[in-house]
């Protein structure tokens, strides 16, 4: 077939597919998605030498849906056991570090908050946060470690009003 016949098939049967698309599918977007990708296979199918009929688009029209269903289906599970994993870890009762690990953070000015949120919860780079924050890479490394020290400050007069800290390493 030439690309003037495959054109004229296009032309011809691409509302019908459109259609049975949007009523089996959520939304546009979607059924031109799959029409798309069924012409796609068609394209393929006719450059190998392959007839294209509607009886043969319908049934890959199908098969494409089919596959899209299952996308969604798989995205749904994923999205649903990720959801609750996430729920799980926030609702979990936190260990007394932590615990008191963010109520020394909450003591400390918003400047030595950012810095140590970028550092260690954001796992961002001095260079990265340097640049986030319009200073060099060595006033971030003295900005952190100030930090850290005021930190470590707030966590040994919590230790000796009884609270229990792991200090780790600096």
């Amino acid at each position: 077939m030439s690309t003037d016949s495959f054109t004229r098939v296009y032309a011809r049967y691409y509302r019908v597919l459109l259609t049975v698309a949007e009523q089996r599918l959520s939304g546009t977007a979607d059924a031109q998605d799959v029409v798309a990708e069924t012409f796609r296979i068609a394209w393929k199918r006719d450059r190998d030498g392959g007839e294209l009929t509607l009886r043969w688009l319908y049934g890959t029209l199908r098969n494409v849906i089919g596959n899209e269903y299952r996308r969604i289906a798989r995205a749904d599970d994923y999205l649903r056991e990720a959801s609750a994993s996430y729920v799980e870890r926030m609702l979990a009762p936190a260990d007394d570090d932590a615990i008191v690990v963010r109520a020394a953070l909450r003591q400390l000015d918003e400047a030595d908050r950012e810095i140590l949120y970028m550092a260690y919860w954001e796992d961002l780079s001095r260079e990265e946060i340097a640049l986030i924050l319009g200073y060099s890479a060595t006033n971030v490394r003295v900005r952190l470690h100030r930090a850290r020290l005021r930190l470590r400050s707030l966590l040994h007069a919590m230790d000796r009003e009884g609270m229990e800290v792991d200090y780790g390493r600096d």
